[in-house]
């Protein structure tokens, strides 16, 4: 009988201390977008390579950013030069790793569409966190750039008091590249 209080005490701490020493994850509400939402929320909007990827701390020691050079292939929207830097919340400079939510990881070499935003201090950042980077591979079949992303399948219904929501079509995440450059610069006339 005293082994049998002895566990139960024991099943009884192990499960307070579950409760209340337990992490959580907090993520940042992010508004789903629609390609038509990210090229107009955008400042500019360009397909290219990542050429250098560098994580440093801010001028204060506050934040990590990693820094994304790309060069770009094409504008759709916009012109930053022939050369544009991306700052990007989070990294790793040494053993000190700064993660934030829903932010885009990019590759050196990778191709990529981004869609841009400039800040009014001039920083240029990503327009609708992870949602405004989509990865463009060819296809090993036909050999086309496709872009992949989680705005390339999505379109957006007005709702009441301005919202908007936005649901899947049932279309593939994989668009052809000239097929979606096309799109996104049907957005940018209107």
């Amino acid at each position: 009988m005293k082994d049998l209080k002895k566990i139960i005490n024991l099943t009884c701490w192990l499960v307070m201390s579950f409760l209340f020493f337990q992490t959580t994850e907090s993520k940042a509400q992010v508004i789903k977008m629609s390609a038509k939402d990210l090229t107009n929320q955008s400042t500019a909007v360009l397909y290219g390579k990542c050429s250098k990827v560098k994580s440093e701390w801010s001028a204060d020691k506050s934040i990590i950013y990693t820094y994304v050079t790309v060069v770009p292939e094409e504008y759709i929207k916009g012109n930053l030069g022939s050369e544009v830097t991306i700052a990007i919340p989070g990294g790793q400079v040494g053993d000190i790793k700064y993660e934030v939510s829903d932010m885009p990881l990019f590759n050196e070499g990778e191709d990529i569409v981004a869609f841009i935003w400039t800040n009014s201090a001039g920083k240029n950042l990503i327009t609708g966190g992870s949602q405004g980077k989509m990865k463009i591979d060819k296809d090993p079949k036909t050999g086309k750039r496709m872009v992949h992303g989680s705005s390339t399948d999505v379109v957006t219904k007005p709702e009441a008091k301005g919202i908007d929501k936005t649901e899947k079509t049932g279309k593939p995440e994989k668009v052809p590249l000239d097929d979606f450059v096309t799109k996104l610069k049907g957005y940018v006339k209107h």
